[in-house]
């Protein structure tokens, strides 16, 4: 008997193909009557995203910033040859603000980095964490080598995560355990996903985990920016400073948690399903 998702999936249409391989190559498309447009895209985005469907040779007439799939059909070659594009090397720096409280307090979305410098299978992720206001530099997907892993903005970012994840994504089945970690020496904030001590990297269930994960922050991107928004004050600054200073990461997230579940209790909209 034939396999009915590789059914279902060969009855799709081009466009829909298309929208959905570049949704996991990091592309947030929303496509109407076959044209296609960026989500909140920036020129680096649109510039990119010419270049990807160029490189690909993905037929498509533009039109500015939008475009048109010129096919009916969408061959199953290219739609993987978007989605495991390969990333870019590049820099990845930190400067002093990223660690600071005001920074985290006062941004309401994050920052917009390179989709094509950034890893395919743990772009999506890095992106969808700065639309719910998260502060992302980057992500790598380990390259089926070391652990993937999302690069924060800063260990008040890092427990945000941590407070968010436990309210929005617990509930996900994922393949890894995706945690925070924060390196003193280096002062480096990540997500790691992290394995059974034989298991090998799949590649694959890094980007469905992080689908996963992406498709709930957009979903309560929101919501997350609003919650952050009513808990955390500039005027904070003096004590989330010092724990910071002093290394006191889980008083610091005690801290952080007890704002938030008292801000929960008061009866304010969750914005979870």
């Amino acid at each position: 008997m034939a396999n009915i998702s590789f059914i279902q999936y060969e009855m799709k249409s081009g466009e829909q193909k298309l929208s959905e391989a570049l949704y996991l190559r990091g592309f947030f498309v929303e496509e109407n009557k076959g044209i296609f447009s960026l989500v909140n895209g920036s020129e680096q985005d649109v510039k990119e995203l010419k270049w990807l469907l160029e490189q690909c040779e993905i037929p498509v007439m533009w039109n500015d910033d939008k475009f048109q799939l010129l096919v009916n059909h969408l061959p199953t070659e290219k739609v993987s040859e978007i989605i495991h594009f390969a990333g870019r090397d590049h820099p990845v720096g930190m400067e002093g603000y990223h660690f600071m409280w005001r920074s985290f307090v006062t941004r309401r979305f994050g920052i917009r980095i390179s989709t094509l410098d950034n890893c395919p299978y743990t772009v999506m992720m890095a992106k969808a964490l700065n639309i719910a206001g998260i502060i992302t530099l980057c992500g790598c997907n380990g390259h089926g080598k070391h652990q993937p892993n999302i690069r924060l903005s800063g260990v008040y970012n890092g427990i945000w995560f941590s407070i968010i994840q436990e309210e929005y994504l617990a509930d996900l089945s994922l393949h890894y355990r995706w945690n925070f970690e924060f390196n003193k020496n280096t002062n480096a904030a990540y997500i790691l996903a992290k394995k059974e001590k034989m298991e090998d990297w799949d590649m694959i269930k890094v980007l469905a985990d992080c689908e996963k994960m992406s498709n709930v922050l957009l979903n309560h991107a929101e919501g997350i920016r609003a919650l952050k928004k009513q808990c955390f004050k500039r005027n904070m600054k003096e004590k989330a400073e010092a724990m910071r200073i002093a290394g006191d990461l889980k008083g610091l997230y005690h801290w952080m948690k007890n704002i938030v579940e008292e801000q929960l209790s008061r009866g304010e909209k969750k914005f979870k399903i």
